[in-house]
């Protein structure tokens, strides 16, 4: 972000030269020495485009619409988000990661491969969609039926740009991300607001500005970015059989942390009642202010830190992890304290009174991001050190502590103990996570960076990583 200010900067014909000359030099120093937090400005930036985008379409949609149709809205849409994780997954973290470990002609065939990929898998949940449609049909649920047809149309789109989106972060690309997001921003938001007032606002009508918005965007980007790929079909099997390796327990862990939120609402409403799952989740929406940070600064980190360690080796790596740390639990620390001393004030702002001495919760919750935060940045190495079996491991660690700490704690301590069994299992989670990452940074036995790069034919240190 800040070598974007210099360059703006240089652009400027109506500041001083002198003032320029002065000034430009140290933004690029300060981007030079502090890339994570240049980088996570833009990636929060971006997150906030998108995060405000989602929150205004469903504004939108409630208000122009019943109930009903938001319901149905609201599962079409959690199936194209269900599909963006698995893909994300099994195409796009191990672009992330191994793409790092290529250059040149390597790196436009992998790129070219990995771009396959990404039409293949999309194929796939095509037909997949057509047989859970035939599969509503014949089972009588025909009130989700339009809902699926309307995503077959928009959901292919919408895929592509949330793969474009992790294609230009995996390179720390992250304006054409921001431009992109902008533009169907403005598209998405401004086509509901033209349905709303018309009145034609239907399941239909909704998928198709999306999928509209969608591949205009991706069409500009294609158009100004022009990405460097070369398709090798003897290639496609190879780097299939490479990137599956990583995604099969990306998956798999994706899968397992999915579940946790899922469960433990389910465990108070059924053993509390609905009253209780009502606070946790009013007190889970406050504290998940915190969750655009650190999603911002994931999306950044990955990338960098599989950069760092296969370029860098082990040191390096170490080096980036430190300042992700530095950079992300004071922010996270922060935020706890501000929950600590504000947050029940906050959620009877938010929710009404009936919410107000909660204050517990929101703490606890808050600890758990700081929690997840510390896992964040572990996980990342160990991902980076292409060991993603290890983060499947600790997630399933954090999926049972937190569900048996959730049957001994709820009943007795409601959606208090929920948020005490949720601290329990991140807290797991996170110490399986850190210990195996410390043991992997020094075992002489976890592959080494030569032996990475060798397999790639990459010249260690041939790249200057900050």
């Amino acid at each position: 972000m800040i070598n974007e200010l210099a360059e703006h900067f240089d652009a400027c014909d109506d500041i001083p030269r002198d003032a320029l000359q002065s000034l430009t030099p140290r933004l690029r120093a300060l981007s030079t020495r502090f890339p994570l937090v240049s980088h996570g400005l833009l990636s929060l930036a971006d997150q906030a485009i998108v995060s405000a985008t989602s929150l205004a379409t469903l504004v939108i949609i409630g208000r122009a619409t019943s109930p009903g149709e938001l319901g149905l809205y609201y599962l079409v849409i959690s199936v194209v988000f269900m599909a963006i994780g698995v893909h994300e997954q099994i195409v796009a973290a191990p672009y992330t990661v191994y793409s790092k470990r290529h250059q040149g002609e390597a790196l436009d065939r992998y790129t070219g491969s990995v771009w396959f990929h990404h039409f293949a898998v999309t194929g796939l949940g095509i037909a997949m969609l057509l047989a859970a449609i035939a599969a509503l049909s014949l089972s009588g649920a025909q009130q989700i039926v339009p809902g699926m047809w309307s995503l077959l149309i928009a959901g292919p789109f919408v895929l592509l740009r949330e793969w474009i989106r992790r294609f230009a972060f995996a390179d720390l690309n992250i304006i054409p991300a921001i431009l992109l997001d902008a533009v169907v921003a403005v598209l998405q938001v401004g086509g509901l607001l033209l349905l709303w007032h018309y009145e034609r606002m239907t399941i239909y009508s909704i998928f198709e500005v999306m999928g509209v918005a969608c591949a205009l965007a991706c069409l500009g980007w294609y158009l100004l970015a022009k990405p460097t790929a070369q398709f090798d079909s003897k290639q496609y099997w190879p780097d299939w059989t490479q990137n599956w390796s990583f995604g099969r327990w990306a998956v798999r862990s994706y899968v397992v942390a999915s579940t946790i939120p899922f469960v433990m609402p389910w465990i108070v409403a059924l053993t509390v009642g609905m009253t209780a799952a009502g606070v946790l989740a009013a007190c889970n929406t406050v504290v998940n202010i915190a969750n655009l940070f650190l999603m911002s600064m994931d999306r950044v980190l990955v990338p960098r830190a599989a950069q760092s360690f296969a370029h860098g080796g082990r040191g390096e790596l170490r080096r980036v992890l430190l300042a992700a740390a530095l950079v992300i639990l004071p922010a996270l620390g922060a935020f706890s304290l501000f929950v600590y001393l504000f947050g029940a004030r906050l959620a009877v702002f938010v929710f009404g009174p009936q919410y107000q001495g909660h204050g517990g919760i929101l703490t606890t919750l808050a600890v758990v991001m700081l929690t997840n935060g510390v896992g964040t940045i572990a996980g990342t190495g160990l991902w980076a050190m292409d060991s993603p079996k290890i983060n499947f491991v600790a997630d399933l660690v954090t999926l049972v502590v937190t569900v048996a700490a959730g049957f001994a704690l709820v009943v007795p301590l409601g959606a208090f103990g929920a948020a005490l069994a949720m601290l329990a299992g991140t807290s797991a989670g996170c110490v399986v996570r850190v210990i195996r990452l410390q043991r992997a940074l020094i075992d002489d036995k976890h592959p080494t960076e030569s032996t990475l790069i060798e397999g790639v034919g990459v010249t260690a240190g041939s790249e200057n990583i900050s």
